[in-house]
């Protein structure tokens, strides 16, 4: 079966719509998890945008002490008076068609009884004689229930003829406006400018109150989904990467920048977005949720008005979140693209530098810089043309409504304080909106993270590619390669043709040819880093397509041509992928690879950290590691890969030492650049064109062979 590969240049063609919502999804599953903290973050939210629209309510008490006379108390009562006769009730403009003390029906709340017909927006209410309006307002508000009140009405312009009296039956009071009286009695009733002075700083110092205990809430939000999401990210990187160290070899063979961006770049994206989702998007709309309720309360016919621009933001919304999606898809490929460039310069670096070739790699980065500039620019046009959008629309809405209001106020519909706050609270409207401005946008690179992401978790992998399940013993007679042909993705020339080979228990078997003859391949098919197109490969008679991949990777040692160190302390290096050990068994196999000599002279010994790719040993020190590794391992057969390459000769003559010592009895595969290397193999395999052209000892292939005779004249196999 050829394996598949994954990459994000797959995706040339992205799927026509807007939002493809099956990744980001599944994302937002996992943030789900935690459903614990997510529960606080969002309760946390709710009272926030709660207490933020009260704070921006205690502007209307503010502003009725500031700029109306019947001041704080005045302006409690009236309301609640009103609320309590079902009627809406200001204060007239001074002129002749009215007296100081009477009040101006703007609306009519009953609807089905006798009251409905009796009062008309337009008539006055007048007090009963000898009784000031606030007075009346005032026992109105605080009467018992049930009560009948006899309300004094008067027509509009009729000031010479007797009010008509009708009985209205008082409704209770909403909570609001209960509460609000509750607390009228905790402040002095004073209408002079020093009681007034009074009354604005309790005022305020309520509103700087709530604002305080609103914002502990949005920490205690942001704080808690914040973590949600971090923890949710987590589980998607270590998933990631547990599926990246499972994928086939041949996801390897290019591209791997790709896979490093998708493990940075694109969970950074879906972070961002996640972090979006559950916090603006939620806190977002609940805080211009309570705004807009408060903005209906004081005047329901504004407040719809506002939102016909509702129709038209969706519409933007929707244009440019689709266009910053492609284009970030787009993005995020050419941060895979331009992380291989750089990772492929700066590892041939000393080439680079001997070659006078840095103005060559200077002007390829740049290439590719460009090309990202481009599709960064057109993400940045996008994001940055939709809130100016957004502001012009709402600019125009809030002028037309600011007209419409002040053509109320001059005309004694609505007093000035009802007024600013009105507008106050419109404005405050948009901040929310405004806010939510790059949500789409955001969610949208998130969408396009979260499908790469996904892409890469759902690719086959070893685990689900391999379906053997026979646990392997050593190796009790034979390795045999039955008629064994593979070809590397994307090439059309078979590395290995039609192979046939029986290595022998206890054989060590040197494999020889030039390069791209299949030596490595050979190797590379035994541990199932890749599988066979045709043929097989049997351990004792078995496929090992039949076993367990754990178990049958299990039974090999390996050391590479590029001997692998990692960036954690030597000992470590030793011991790695084998746990059951002491540090007595790792300075034994140190000892045997020739290695114990060289760390006891550093300064930490087996606890130093010999830097990232093991800069700080030279060649010959790594392959000696990587030998001791091997020896460590103890497994029952050894790959030795093109280790001899690029050493001095003091240590090729200890690896020698230790490898001859290390393979004795063992079976033991050889792929050497030197011929003093193979020297002490039982069996040599000469490869060409990934075909098995003869094996045998060494005397017999230099009389019967030219090409090993060809190899072994320039001292050097390739």
């Amino acid at each position: 079966m050829k394996a598949q590969l994954i990459d994000a240049a797959d995706r040339n063609h992205p799927r026509k719509g807007s939002f493809r919502s099956d990744e980001f999804l599944r994302m937002v599953r996992r943030v789900l998890r935690y459903r614990g903290l997510l529960t606080v973050g969002i309760v946390a939210s709710v009272f926030y945008a709660m207490l933020h629209s009260v704070s921006i309510f205690g502007a209307l008490p503010v502003l009725k002490v500031l700029l109306e006379d019947e001041g704080f108390h005045g302006w409690i009562a009236r309301s609640t008076a009103a609320e309590r006769l079902g009627l809406d009730l200001v204060r007239p403009a001074a002129d002749a068609a009215s007296r100081s003390d009477d009040l101006l029906v703007t609306r009519n709340r009953h609807v089905d009884d006798a009251c409905a017909a009796a009062v008309r927006p337009g008539d006055t209410i007048v007090p009963p004689d000898g009784t000031d309006t606030p007075t009346w307002l005032a026992e109105i508000a605080s009467a018992p229930n049930p009560t009948t009140v006899a309300v004094h009405v008067r027509p509009p312009g009729q000031l010479d003829l007797q009010p008509v009296t009708h009985d209205f039956i008082l409704a209770d009071p909403s909570p609001a406006w209960r509460l609000a009286g509750q607390i009228a009695r905790w402040i002095p009733d004073d209408n002079s400018p020093r009681g007034k002075m009074t009354i604005l700083a309790c005022v305020l110092a309520a509103v700087v109150l709530v604002v305080i205990v609103a914002n502990a809430c949005r920490f205690v939000s942001e704080y808690f989904v914040s973590r949600a999401v971090l923890l949710a990210t987590m589980s998607v990187r270590r998933d990631l990467y547990a599926k990246i160290l499972r994928l086939p070899m041949a996801r390897f063979t290019r591209n791997v920048g790709d896979l490093v961006t998708r493990f940075v770049q694109d969970v950074q994206d879906v972070q961002r977005g996640m972090l979006t989702l559950f916090g603006k998007t939620i806190r977002e709309p609940i805080r211009a949720a309570f705004l807009l309720t408060l903005a209906l309360t004081l005047d329901w016919r504004v407040t719809l008005t506002m939102l016909l621009i509702g129709p038209w933001a969706l519409l933007i919304f929707w244009k440019i979140g689709t266009r910053v999606k492609k284009a970030n898809r787009k993005l995020l490929r050419g941060y895979g693209v331009m992380l291989d460039a750089l990772t492929d310069t700066l590892s041939a670096i000393p080439i680079v530098k001997a070659y006078t070739t840095e103005n060559v790699e200077r002007r390829r980065l740049m290439h590719i810089d460009h090309r990202m500039f481009r599709h960064q620019l057109s993400i940045i046009r996008l994001d940055a043309l939709l809130s100016p959008m957004l502001e012009i629309l709402g600019v125009l809405a809030a002028s037309g409504v600011t007209v419409w209001l002040g053509g109320r106020v001059l005309a004694g519909e609505i007093d000035p304080a009802k007024f600013g706050t009105l507008v106050l609270a419109l404005a405050m409207l948009f901040d929310p909106l405004r806010k939510l401005a790059d949500v789409y946008t955001r969610i949208q690179r998130s969408a396009a993270g979260a499908e790469r992401l996904c892409e890469t978790l759902d690719a086959p992998d070893e685990r689900t590619q391999s379906t053997g399940t026979l646990q392997l013993v050593p190796v009790q007679s034979t390795i045999e390669f039955r008629g064994v042909t593979f070809t590397y993705p994307e090439s059309d020339r078979p590395a290995l043709n039609d192979v046939n080979l029986t290595v022998r228990r206890g054989e060590t078997v040197a494999l020889v040819g030039r390069n791209g003859s299949g030596k490595t391949t050979l190797v590379n098919l035994l541990t199932r880093f890749y599988d066979p197109q045709l043929g097989a490969i049997l351990f004792d008679g078995v496929d090992i397509r039949e076993a367990d991949l754990r178990s049958l990777r299990g039974q090999f040692g390996l050391v590479t041509q590029d001997s692998v160190v990692l960036p954690i302390p030597l000992a470590d290096n030793i011991a790695y992928g084998r746990r059951n050990g002491t540090r007595e068994t790792v300075i034994a196999a140190a000892q045997r690879a020739y290695a114990d000599e060289f760390i006891r002279d550093r300064p930490l010994g087996y606890d130093e950290i010999p830097g990232q790719g093991g800069r700080t040993l030279s060649g010959g020190q790594r392959q000696r590691i990587a030998i001791a590794r091997a020896i460590y391992r103890d497994a029952p057969v050894l790959i030795f890969d093109e280790a001899t390459s690029q050493v001095d000769t003091e240590s090729e003559q200890k690896i020698q030492a230790a490898l001859t010592e290390f393979a004795r009895g063992r079976t033991t595969f050889l792929i050497a650049h030197r011929l003093s290397t193979i020297s002490f193999a039982t069996r040599i395999v000469v490869l060409d064109a990934g075909r098995v052209i003869d094996t045998g000892p060494h005397a017999d292939l230099l009389t019967r062979c030219p090409l090993y005779r060809v190899l072994c004249e320039t001292q050097l196999v390739h």
